[in-house]
């Protein structure tokens, strides 16, 4: 896409979008869920200066490199905790959808009997309910890249009939899903029991919401390169079984995922850039059945459903602020741009707006100050981030 392609494409999506939220009559409302984790934000030590003062590990590849020189040997690993915060897919989908003005209903582990209040945040944006202990995560940010120390035990609480028994019955589960303009239900590989929480909703959803129900689901893996090729098929054909609904099921891929998505499948990966991942992308789809495919590597994104197709790059940042929880910002900004009747071309702009200022700024972005960033990014002079 040439600059000012890319230039018009931006700035259309900010106005399609300025322009669904004036004339709507009220605010979109999801449901979302399903995890929650105590976040530890951390930089590696590479030397330690002074008690105070120390110099980080700035790659992952430099990472790796004192950890294979271990072998055989031991090493000592130091943590400098930068941040503790809400974690987990759904929580940061939830938070960023909610900056923009969404109705969030979040369902997850967020502490059981007790919510931990450091998922108080959630409140702001609509009901809190908590049906499971939350995992933790230590999250090593590196320059390119980032690397998350999971600790999941407490996640195999979460199960359709528990989720059912701690929300007070299926009436209010029923409820919650009619309700809702989308349901997000994401991180797949890290909850053991969400494929059969997932056929479960889906058959509910079927079944006893009816036209009552989302427009969209939305589904998010979470690197399954742990879970068998088997597993993520199974994952994939449950996917695709909420197409029996009103919902047109949507699955968000970054693109190691959607390598790992293809594989399972037996489809070729095809070429890595823009053009080429909506090509993999309608691969996907046409292959599983899901209606609409978004896959968001880095520096750009690319999508394809019924409402179209197109892909856009995005606002790299050289120095970001935080970037733990970027992909979950581009979820929320698609999404809330799907809501409003944005097509997949004009919601991966907005997506990768919000991903874009969640970085520079280390939160999630009102709908007004989008349509700043927006500006900013068609002139150019989104750096050095001079804040809003």
């Amino acid at each position: 896409m040439t600059a000012p392609d890319l230039k018009s494409h931006i700035s259309e999506a900010a106005g399609t979008l300025a322009e669904s939220l004036f004339s709507s009559k009220r605010a979109p409302r999801a449901f979302v869920g399903l995890d929650g984790f105590i976040d530890e934000i951390v930089q590696v030590v590479d030397q330690r200066v002074t008690p105070t003062q120390y110099t980080p590990v700035r790659t992952i590849t430099d990472y790796a490199h004192r950890l294979a020189g271990a072998a055989g040997k031991s090493t000592n690993v130091e943590f400098v905790i930068q941040q503790i915060k809400m974690g987990g897919n759904g929580p940061l989908m939830a938070d960023a959808m909610g900056a923009l003005g969404t109705k969030v209903n979040y369902v997850g582990a967020l502490g059981w009997p007790m919510m931990n209040p450091t998922f108080d945040p959630l409140k702001r944006w609509g009901s809190v309910a908590s049906i499971a202990d939350p995992g933790v995560t230590t999250a090593a940010e590196f320059d390119d890249g980032k690397i998350m120390h999971g600790k999941l035990q407490t996640l195999s609480q979460i199960t359709y009939p528990n989720m059912v028994e701690r929300l007070g019955g299926q009436g209010v589960l029923d409820s919650m899903m009619a309700d809702a303009d989308i349901v997000a239900m994401v991180n797949w590989t890290m909850i053991p029991h969400l494929t059969s929480v997932w056929r479960d909703l889906s058959d509910r959803l079927a079944e006893a919401v009816g036209d009552k129900g989302p427009d969209f689901i939305f589904f998010d893996l979470c690197d399954p390169q742990k879970r068998s090729r088997e597993d993520l098929r199974e994952c994939v054909e449950v996917i695709s079984s909420f197409g029996r609904t009103k919902a047109t099921p949507i699955l968000g891929l970054n693109e190691k995922e959607s390598e790992e998505v293809c594989e399972a499948l037996s489809l070729p990966y095809g070429e890595s850039d823009g053009p080429g991942l909506i090509d993999r992308a309608r691969r996907i789809a046409d292959a599983s059945g899901i209606g609409e495919i978004v896959i968001h590597p880095r520096t750009f994104a690319s999508a394809y459903g019924a409402d179209g197709e197109g892909t856009i790059q995005g606002p790299m940042c050289a120095a970001p602020k935080l970037t733990t929880g970027a992909g979950d910002h581009f979820n929320g900004g698609y999404c809330f741009a799907r809501l409003l009747g944005l097509e997949p071309r004009l919601a991966l702009a907005i997506g990768k707006a919000v991903s874009g200022f969640y970085v520079r700024e280390g939160r999630g972005p009102t709908a007004k100050e989008i349509g700043v960033f927006c500006e900013r990014w068609v002139a150019g002079t989104l750096d050095p981030w001079v804040g809003v």
